[in-house]
């Protein structure tokens, strides 16, 4: 794929939203995917496959049922694979793709405060092991929401959340438990955001980043804001909802099953909007293993980046270079 580089202020693209709507998505995926080794020893999690499909295309048919616009992805280990991926992929989304060059040595706070160089617009913030039904991105098309599950302790594991008694999110726990008493959910990893919230995030992040802090997870930054009531962040409940997260060999086995049990029973992958679209799948095979077809609204954008460093009044300072 042709790589263009174009500088941040250019992709600063405020996407059309039709007033509170978001039509923006976010999705990071520079990570390695370790833990889902063997199947990620030559491909990033994103490309590891669910129902015969890669997690990427399951995600990108829901955007499209969902209209979302503009699609931007944050990537990292096997980038090429991912672009090449794309590029093969028949899509009406516009779709860039941005490499983070530090994935190898930082964790997802780095690649989430990196992408404020090119998105500025409400967006949806999603990770690349999610698979999910189309219909669960309704409430969060709407900004500041938090997606949640019911707590299962059998079933889940990272980052809890507690809410409060009108829904909204009262904080996160991401090493430690959350209270035995409190009203327990686990985050999905999905989140919206508006242009509000985004720009008291970033600032929290870089912050974190400026105090050696590249090990740490995103929801350290929002569980501070949300603590000091900075931002606020309604549920969306997924406790009714299929989703899956695969971060193991055995998250992998359930989302299979799970998938294909679904299908079966709703027509999951041919459903839009209620309404049975019979070629979803067969546009999907075409592009992916027939002749690809390539649209003209891909970008592909190769940085180099740096860690925000202190300097002597205390902000922090970052360069991009890109290469045409």
């Amino acid at each position: 794929m042709a790589s263009r580089y174009h500088p941040p202020e250019k992709n600063r693209q405020a996407g059309p939203t039709g007033g509170n709507r978001i039509t923006t998505a976010l999705m990071l995926a520079a990570g390695t995917g370790s833990r889902l080794r063997p199947h990620t020893e030559k491909i990033p999690k994103c490309l590891v496959e669910v129902g015969g499909k890669p997690l990427l295309a399951h995600v990108l048919e829901a955007l499209e049922v969902r209209g979302f616009r503009r699609f931007v992805i944050i990537t990292g280990y096997r980038h090429k694979l991912i672009d090449e991926f794309l590029e093969q992929y028949d899509t009406p989304l516009d779709v860039e793709t941005v490499f983070n060059d530090q994935y190898d040595s930082t964790n997802n706070i780095y690649t989430l405060w990196f992408a404020g160089k090119f998105v500025d617009e409400p967006f949806l913030l999603l990770e690349s092991d999610l698979i999910f039904e189309p219909d669960v991105l309704a409430e969060l098309c709407r900004p500041d929401r938090i997606a949640l599950d019911r707590y299962n302790p059998e079933l889940h594991s990272g980052t809890t959340a507690t809410v409060t008694a009108c829904g909204h999110l009262a904080s996160l726990f991401i090493n430690d438990p959350a209270p035995p008493d409190a009203f327990t959910y686990k985050t999905v990893n999905i989140y919206s955001f508006s242009r509000e919230t985004w720009r008291a995030v970033h600032p929290a992040l870089e912050k974190k980043l400026a105090a050696g802090n590249v090990d740490s997870f995103y929801e350290a930054a929002i569980r501070d804001l949300v603590d000091e009531g900075a931002i606020r962040l309604k549920m969306a409940d997924f406790s009714d909802s299929w989703w899956d997260e695969i971060d193991s060999e055995v998250d992998l086995d359930r989302a299979n099953r799970n998938f294909t049990s679904i299908s079966a029973a709703n027509n999951l992958s041919a459903l839009v909007n209620g309404k049975l679209r019979t070629n979803m799948n067969g546009k999907l095979q075409t592009s992916m293993n027939g002749k690809p077809q390539c649209n003209m609204n891909r970008k592909s954008q190769s940085s180099m980046n740096a860690m925000p460093q202190k300097s002597m009044n205390g902000t922090a300072h970052n360069s991009l270079n890109g290469k045409p």
